[in-house]
């Protein structure tokens, strides 16, 4: 059944991404965060985001349950010299319980990312995101033993790029993950210091 899922799922996709478009902004739960995340990306590199957040049985935009888990949503940010990963949690302490999703970006030479990539490629299932763009699935649910996660991974702006979410969300993880590939990268803002006036320009 999941093979059958997923071999049908490119074409579902690419009607859905046709309907992106090429300046889409991501999902509001972000928008918040935006400048923070913009001031915490390292330098060259370009993290991507849904247009929409999609969660089992409020997965309508225009559905007030998901509007009011969306609006209960904590984002994190936490940036390291590797990359950038954002965390999405149902509670302030931010803690493993409260975990809702994670989206990140990494170097393609970072130990632990090369190893995840390796890992999706050798077992996973082959996603196709977009044209000459290739992701793998990994279900949690078929792992020994079990893990609580799935992810998609893919290489993309010469970065590895992931996705993860509780592993019954699988239909919704590969659609987030098409939306990011699809997605314009957020990049790197360096906020600009106004130069105070000379104090001879104020001597007339």
């Amino acid at each position: 059944m999941l093979r059958c899922n997923l071999v049908t799922l490119p074409v579902v996709l690419a009607v859905l991404g046709s309907t992106i478009p090429a300046t889409a902004l991501p999902s509001e739960v972000f928008t918040a965060q935006l400048p923070e995340i913009q001031q915490n990306i390292p330098a060259g590199y370009g993290i991507r985001l849904p247009e929409e957040i999609r969660l089992s049985n409020v997965s309508d935009a225009y559905d007030g349950k998901l509007r009011n888990l969306l609006s209960q949503l904590t984002v994190r940010v936490f940036p390291s010299p590797r990359g950038l990963t954002i965390g999405l949690f149902n509670c302030e302490a931010a803690t493993t319980p409260c975990l809702v999703g994670t989206f990140s970006a990494d170097n393609p030479n970072a130990v632990t990312a090369l190893y995840e990539f390796a890992k999706h490629k050798a077992t996973g299932d082959p996603i196709s995101l977009g044209k000459n763009m290739q992701g793998y699935f990994l279900d949690g649910n078929t792992q020994s033993p079990k893990l609580p996660f799935s992810s998609l991974m893919w290489k993309q702006d010469g970065l590895i790029h992931t996705v993860s979410f509780p592993a019954k969300e699988r239909q919704n993880i590969l659609f987030m993950g098409y939306s990011m590939a699809n997605q314009p990268a957020i990049r790197r803002t360096v906020a600009k210091v106004k130069r105070p006036n000379s104090v001879f320009s104020l001597v007339k």
